[in-house]
């Protein structure tokens, strides 16, 4: 059994589901709200005691044939601890025979317990982060920075000593004749500035060209931070469409322009984070636009039962799951009862989502109206049944 620790709960992200999804059942997940100070409901450790009695009496009733109190035992230890229960976020814990993981989530939760032969993760899926760290720039031709993102929370890195930190600083950067402005000499009134722009059109494009130039010095000196983490770019509308343009890294995602200047580390990774899902959403409507039209229809199935049991041998590429949906039925022949089975009906969506994680595949979230047609759920398929007869 894994030892329980009791530090500070790492924030649940995508890389963090795989053991869960990996590991056998049974599972006892429990999922508990946020604690808000001042709150008139039961504490927290009451709380979990009260339902942890009622897993006890649910696995008895599914007829688990292993020792509960052994399955129980990292739960109830965390239920004795008061600081184990202390904080104001939200929780989840996964509990199996030879697994237990307690994570703090950002989304707000319902307090629940399910027993099920899988972990239920379903209710997590939509707000998940996907990256375990990602960087944040704030762009400005005046004043460029750099942070990092991790465990939730994101603050300023420096930047590399091979990136100027703004648009004049680049001006004491050696470059190439092509690069040149065309400036007017200096008066001693202009302090340090390098010249005095001229106001001609040409010169405009000349100082567009400019901003080009060190917008592609920053891509490409960024690489050797970030190697292939992603990066969010959070400014003013021309400058984000300037850097679109000068960017060659293959990892840039881009905030809804607004000015960085006023904006904390903390504001900056709400939208850094904002950004991401967004990407994430993009990708599950390709994903059912790659489903709807796909000219291999023996890989695609959206029957509950079909997609489980392909979910079940492996052969799930991409999950698409209504948000919200759940569908209970007994999991069928392909989980004959064993000691990582529990009896009765279970949520077979949330029965597909963790074996499709568990080989490898995407789950995406869709509403329910974009998956109109398809029912709840829609698989696209490695390869189909046939092909491996």
């Amino acid at each position: 059994m894994t030892t329980v620790t009791h530090q500070t709960l790492e924030l649940l992200v995508k890389s963090s589901l795989k053991p869960v999804c990996t590991s056998p059942g049974p599972f006892i997940t429990v999922y508990l709200p946020a604690c808000h100070p001042g709150a008139s409901d039961l504490p927290r450790s009451p709380r979990l005691k009260a339902i942890l009695r009622n897993a006890a009496a649910e696995l008895e009733r599914r007829r688990y044939c292993g020792p509960i109190d052994k399955l129980l035992a990292p739960f109830e230890e965390i239920a004795s601890d008061p600081g184990a229960m202390a904080g104001a976020a939200g929780s989840v814990m996964f509990g199996a025979p030879e697994f237990f993981r307690h994570f703090r989530i950002p989304s707000r939760v319902d307090e629940r317990m399910i027993v099920a032969t899988h972990a239920h993760i379903t209710p997590l899926l939509p707000a998940l982060i996907h990256h375990d760290e990602f960087y944040v720039m704030a762009i400005s031709r005046k004043h460029l920075r750099l942070g990092r993102w991790s465990d939730g929370q994101c603050e300023e890195i420096p930047l590399p000593p091979s990136i100027p930190k703004s648009l004049a600083d680049y001006g004491s950067f050696d470059q190439p004749d092509h690069d040149l402005e065309n400036r007017s000499a200096s008066g001693a009134s202009t302090g340090q500035m390098r010249g005095v722009r001229f106001g001609t059109s040409s010169d405009r494009e000349k100082d567009n060209e400019y901003l080009h130039n060190y917008f592609r010095l920053v891509d490409r000196e960024l690489g050797s931070v970030l190697r292939t983490a992603p990066v969010v770019m959070i400014g003013v509308d021309y400058e984000l469409v300037a850097y679109r343009k000068a960017a060659e890294y293959p990892h840039v995602f881009y905030a809804r322009h607004t000015s960085p200047e006023n904006l904390t580390w903390t504001e900056m990774g709400v939208r850094a984070e904002e950004a991401l899902a967004e990407n994430t959403q993009s990708e599950a409507e390709h994903a059912l636009e790659e489903f709807r039209e796909a000219t291999r229809r023996d890989r695609v199935v959206s029957d509950v039962r079909k997609v489980l049991d392909a979910a079940r041998e492996g052969r799930v590429h991409k999950l698409l799951l209504a948000k919200g949906a759940e569908y209970q039925n007994l999991l069928g022949p392909l989980y004959p009862m064993s000691p990582n089975c529990v009896e009765g009906e279970q949520d077979l969506l949330n029965a597909a989502a963790v074996e499709t994680i568990h080989a490898g595949g995407e789950v995406y979230l869709l509403d329910p109206l974009q998956l109109a047609g398809a029912g709840p759920i829609a698989a696209i398929l490695r390869y189909s049944r046939h092909e491996t007869e």
